[in-house]
């Protein structure tokens, strides 16, 4: 009895070693902002500042800290803390002015080499190098010539519309961007309307990141321990979804390397195939005069110059980076077309306005030309500023950085998360921010806006490299259809949109918007 007592006794002592040993080791670094004089929600141990993802979506949990803590506050990520800035100047010194210090956008390591070698995480010269690559693919002369088979694609969404009277907004906008990707990137027609494998494209392009206890279980354990988050095998992109994807693009290469003196491609699966092969195409580069000026409203898309680019680009390379064009040309477009006909449709006047641009050009919607319509482009801006896919992006400081006149200096390795949520709904620098009014980026009242508050594509060298592809899209499509379709509200229309919790990208319940065939 007295053996068996002393031995619980010992066991209890160890385990309460033990859970004390744990409980310092995950909050040993919770004072870090405390001590510095910067505010910022309370942690707790395993999860950091994390525990608010249970509680609401990620941008009401931005406005809501925000509020409490102001432009500048900490968060943990798990022990890690992480900085969280909303003010404008801080924005453009570290985006632009001192870019140079914060060119990667995390250390995330997965140990999953299709995250990890995705353009969106790569990590000094290795993105430079792939950003160099495919920056081509964006110029205006390349776009234009996509041109024609985006409004292909328009014309099948138009035909699987016409005989519609309600429709749900994001399920039906994803078919069109899944349309367009796949052909413009990949050059491969995917019938998203009859195909029976179009289930298979979307539903896993939905999987990819989507918000889900295994990506935040994912997040946590990377900043606890690398080796026991490979333990765990977890993987941040759903791996059934990959799989799909991987195989997909597996088989358009395995094709287009069999193709001998065939169809001269000039997508950017192509360009990376060339650069893979030490061969370069830099037909139809040249910019277009008088095309498109977004770049004006949203920032230039490309600082670098396309060299021929040293070193190899691997099979990993290509295949990471290509499942990320495959479904973030598919998401945030399909989630900016929804929310941009939902907006319309609540807004009937500005719909009219915007229908009475369209119609001057008399059916005419060609590359320069949707360049041409000043309303158009004010709405898919502001519909950019409340319904941005991304609450905020990261970027990392490559050496101890001090923070302008505030007197903090980061170190070297620190996150600094730009809060997009919070500059484009702040009222002081949007007025009554939650209402959708598109006169506030035309170009006669451009100069009221305060500049660095807006950045639905990021900002500086790091910003989206397929914005303007982006861009291009959603003009053709909303010029195409606005002029044989009015956008109504109905009964199943929810306003306002209510967001979800634990996603990565704006999620939103059904958009369900009504369509009446104009005369």
């Amino acid at each position: 009895m007295i053996f068996s007592a002393l031995f619980s006794l010992n066991s209890l002592i160890i385990i309460t070693t033990l859970l004390i040993a744990i409980y310092f080791y995950l909050t040993r670094n919770f004072k870090f902002w405390s001590s510095r004089g910067i505010n910022g929600p309370k942690p707790i141990p395993g999860l950091g500042t994390m525990w608010q993802i249970f509680s609401k979506s990620l941008g009401e949990i931005n406005m809501d800290n925000y509020k409490k803590f102001g432009k500048i506050y900490g968060l943990f990520i798990a022990d890690r803390p992480v900085l969280v800035v909303s003010d404008p100047e801080i924005v453009k010194d570290m985006n632009i002015k001192d870019f140079h210090l914060f060119v990667d956008r995390n250390d995330f390591e997965t140990g999953d080499p299709i995250n990890d070698r995705s353009l969106f995480n790569l990590k000094s010269d290795d993105w430079k190098k792939m950003r160099s690559i495919i920056s081509p693919t964006f110029s205006s002369g390349k776009m234009r010539s996509m041109h024609p088979i985006i409004i292909d694609c328009i014309k099948r969404l138009d035909k699987h519309l016409s005989d519609k009277k309600e429709v749900e907004m994001k399920k039906t906008m994803g078919n069109l961007t899944m349309d367009v990707i796949a052909i413009c990137a990949f050059g491969t027609q995917i019938d998203t309307y009859n195909d029976q494998k179009r289930n298979e494209f979307i539903l896993n392009a939905q999987k990819v990141f989507r918000g889900s206890w295994r990506v935040w279980a994912v997040f946590v354990l990377m900043q606890i321990s690398q080796k026991l988050l490979q333990w765990s095998g977890l993987k941040f992109l759903d791996p059934t979804a990959t799989n799909f994807f991987v195989n997909a693009i597996k088989s358009i290469v395995t094709q287009r390397k069999s193709e001998i003196n065939g169809k001269k491609h000039k997508d950017y699966l192509q360009l990376i195939l060339n650069a893979q092969n030490k061969t370069m195409d830099t037909s139809d580069d040249q910019e277009v005069i008088g095309g498109d000026k977004s770049e004006e409203l949203y920032g230039t898309t490309d600082s670098l110059k396309y060299n021929k680019p040293k070193g190899d680009i691997t099979d990993t390379d290509l295949l990471a980076t290509s499942l990320l064009f495959f479904v973030a040309g598919y998401e945030t477009t399909a989630t900016t077309l929804a929310h941009l006909f939902y907006s319309l449709a609540i807004s009937p006047d500005c719909q009219q306005k915007l229908y009475e641009e369209v119609n001057k050009f008399n059916g005419n919607y060609d590359y320069e030309t949707i360049a041409q319509m000043p309303y158009l482009e004010a709405c898919i801006a502001e519909t950019l500023r409340i319904y941005n896919p991304l609450t905020a992006v990261s970027r990392q400081a490559v050496e101890d950085y001090t923070i302008g006149d505030t007197g903090l200096t980061i170190p070297k390795g620190m996150l600094v998360n730009f809060d997009i949520q919070v500059l484009h709904h702040n009222p002081e620098y949007y007025p009554e921010p939650d209402r959708w009014d598109p006169e506030r980026f035309m170009p006669y009242n451009r100069d009221k806006l305060v500049p660095y508050t807006y950045m639905p594509f990021g900002l500086g060298p790091r910003n989206c490299v397929g914005m303007r592809f982006a861009l291009m899209e959603v003009k053709t499509a909303v010029a195409y259809l606005i002029t044989k379709y009015k956008f109504v509200k109905t009964a199943n229309t929810t306003i306002p949109l209510k967001p979800k919790k634990y996603e990565i990208l704006l999620t939103t319940d059904a958009i369900n918007v009504g369509i009446e065939h104009r005369i």
